[in-house]
């Protein structure tokens, strides 16, 4: 009975490192083809909080961390990493000096705009002024004509009265 229960206790422990290493054969075959078919993008949460992986979500319960192989993880290339999120960080800040920019360059355009608004108001006027003084010169140049006829006609008329006077004073010397 002893020898049973000894053979019995044997098989189970055979058959548990059996399963641990089958488990632990899977998850490395698991971590392969995860870590081939994987393109890493860097976000710029990386460069604020370090990447970490949580146990319980790569490594299944059969298999224990100590016997775990994370050779892996010193293969990543950290400098292609940083490079990528060097180029991150200068494309953020491209991309914010290019807002500003923009930002001013529409402040320009509302000056500009608000230039040439008041010039053509400014012009407007001035073409304004510039037709009533013509109009205000032709309405003096015909008052200056008239007054020169007006001034004629009396003229005339005073003429007149002088040889009507010169008339009547030859007629009583004769």
């Amino acid at each position: 009975m002893r020898g049973r229960v000894e053979n019995v206790l044997s098989e189970l422990q055979r058959s548990c490192y059996d399963a641990q290493e089958e488990a632990k054969k899977d998850l490395k075959d698991w971590l392969e083809n995860v870590m081939s078919d994987i393109h890493i993008k860097v976000l710029r949460t990386w460069v604020k909080t370090p990447m970490c992986l949580e146990a319980r979500f790569v490594i299944p319960s059969s298999v224990h961390p100590r016997d775990l192989n994370l050779d892996w993880l010193t293969k990543l290339n950290l400098k292609e990493a940083s490079s990528e999120m060097v180029l991150i960080q200068r494309n953020a800040f491209v991309e914010k000096e290019n807002q500003e920019l923009k930002k001013e360059l529409l402040e320009q355009k509302m000056m500009l705009l608000d230039y040439k608004i008041s010039s053509e108001a400014q012009l407007e006027e001035a073409r304004i002024r510039e037709e009533r003084l013509v109009r205000s010169n032709e309405e003096f140049k015909m008052e200056v004509k008239q007054h020169a006829e007006a001034q004629k006609a009396q003229m005339e008329e005073t003429q007149k009265m002088m040889k009507q006077m010169m008339d009547m004073m030859m007629q009583k010397q004769a």
